[in-house]
């Protein structure tokens, strides 16, 4: 494995306007070190942690690490002027989405690297609080890197069904599970469906690895990681996971149920023990597209899509808890089919918008946003475009959620109150616009620091370089 330290980094301070809104932007600070940043989160210092690439993602790329300091300057202290590059895959294409420090000071990523067949698998590399990498018998053997197996491991990739095109692994999320005497990680993601069933379409995937050595845990779903089929051989799509204080794990995702149901979200609540939750869920919303393909309710699956009423569909990307353990998800989709009128409500969708729920343990919470679901719509606004989306949500105080993406084309965050509105209090609208002149990519990754006071945002694939955003929480 290759190992790299580069830096070109520009930082700006901004100062935090004498306004009445309380979340105001601090920090913007873009790097050519990386095009793409979408792992993202805060250490115990308030120092913050990122991952992603560098590179052309259709050609090749490379794995990089960096950690910057509160203020949104890169941290010197960590590998050489705050970043280290890795080449997990020599030629190949290889990413990061997720990153997480452990209470010991090690930080690990999540890495999804194409393999020398053409398959893809997920890796999990470790690095100590200097950036230097941990290999050997403390973590992953000479590579250092901790092979997560899905359903198929690397070794197993001749056998295949159709091996001219090998299973394909992601890691979407990778999360600390403190909630033990033991820490451990969580990954969440996708991957071909096992080899006992004989398919080649995606499950969803939820692993439970012992952060010690990158292990099963024993003690997680008899040691295997929980899998997940919605119906048919449709492509079951994992991204975003929660781990909750009791050990307790929310899987967000969504899954296509064909070309005339489209896009439906499917979160999945599992037990510390790795089983499903036989209270939260059991609902498909609305039921006929279940019966439409043979999709039945089952307990601790929650599956929806009202927008279908209308032709429109629904991704999910993250779903965070309130207090009163309900969830509020982020992601995109369409109110209406294109040329359509809504009759819930919202505006005939030009491109996508993003969409929001708030979902309860045995359905939408219908006294939120309206009636229990929400579109945020750039259409008529006058924006360079009418494509919104939603990328990854962090809830508040007070029950209010920030979601991350794009409005109208330009980056953005959005804030919504604890009744499922723009709180109009943040940016007069709710939305807090922040384009840029080279790096126009959408927020992709947010995190929350332990104390509530800073959200980070970073941004996705772009030549120009990527982008790390602080705002202050001021209450």
């Amino acid at each position: 494995m290759l190992t790299r330290c580069l830096l070109s980094t520009t930082a700006l301070a901004l100062a935090v306007p004498a306004l009445a809104q309380d979340i105001q932007p601090v920090a913007d600070t873009v790097t050519e070190v990386a095009n793409d940043l979408r792992g993202v989160t805060f250490a115990a210092d308030g120092k913050i942690y990122v991952s992603g690439f560098r590179g052309d993602d259709e050609v090749e790329t490379t794995s990089i690490v960096g950690r910057f300091n509160a203020d949104g300057t890169p941290d010197t202290g960590f590998g050489e002027d705050g970043f280290v590059e890795l080449d997990l895959a020599p030629g190949r294409v290889e990413e990061s989405m997720a990153v997480v420090e452990l209470s010991g000071g090690d930080v690990v990523a999540a890495v999804n690297a194409i393999d020398e067949d053409g398959g893809e698998s997920v890796y999990l590399l470790r690095f100590d609080s200097t950036g230097a990498q941990v290999t050997g018998d403390a973590w992953g053997g000479e590579s250092g890197a901790v092979e997560v197996v899905f359903g198929w491991a690397n070794a197993d990739n001749g056998s295949f069904p159709g091996v001219e095109a090998p299973p394909q692994d992601s890691a979407w999320d990778l999360d600390v599970d403190a909630s033990g005497d033991v820490e451990k990680l969580v990954v969440n993601g996708y991957g071909a469906a096992g080899p006992e069933t004989g398919r080649t379409d995606n499950d969803r995937y939820v692993a439970r690895l012992l952060a010690s050595d990158g292990s099963n845990d024993p003690d997680f779903n008899g040691g295997m990681p929980f899998t997940y089929q919605s119906a048919q051989e449709f492509s079951d799509g994992g991204r975003r996971a929660t781990v909750e204080p009791d050990g307790a794990i929310l899987s967000a995702g969504y899954t296509n149920l064909g070309d005339t149901l489209r896009n439906h979200v499917i979160l999945i609540r599992l037990n510390p023990d790795g089983t499903l939750d036989e209270g939260f869920g059991g609902f498909i919303e609305p039921a006929s597209s279940g019966e439409a393909v043979g999709l039945t309710p089952r307990p601790g699956v929650a599956i929806f899509n009202p927008f279908v009423a209308d032709g429109g569909f629904a991704e999910c990307y993250a779903a965070v808890p309130l207090s009163d353990g309900s969830y509020v998800t982020t992601g995109y989709g369409a109110a209406t089919v294109e040329g359509a009128p809504s009759t819930l409500g919202f505006q005939t969708t030009e491109a996508q918008d993003v969409v929001t729920f708030r979902v309860a343990a045995g359905g939408l919470d219908t006294s939120w946003g309206n009636n229990g679901l929400q579109a945020i719509q750039s259409e008529g606004a006058g924006q360079p475009t009418a494509e919104d989306r939603g990328r990854m949500a962090l809830a508040l105080p007070g029950d209010r959620t920030v979601q991350v993406g794009r409005y109208g084309g330009v980056p953005a965050a959005f804030v919504l109150d604890a009744s499922g509105q723009l709180d109009a209090g943040v940016s007069d609208d709710g939305i807090i616009e922040l384009p840029h002149d080279s790096v126009d990519s959408q927020f992709f990754g947010a995190a929350l620091s332990d104390d509530g006071s800073r959200i980070a945002l970073t941004t996705n694939a772009n030549v120009a370089g990527a982008r790390l955003v602080v705002l202050d929480v001021q209450s």
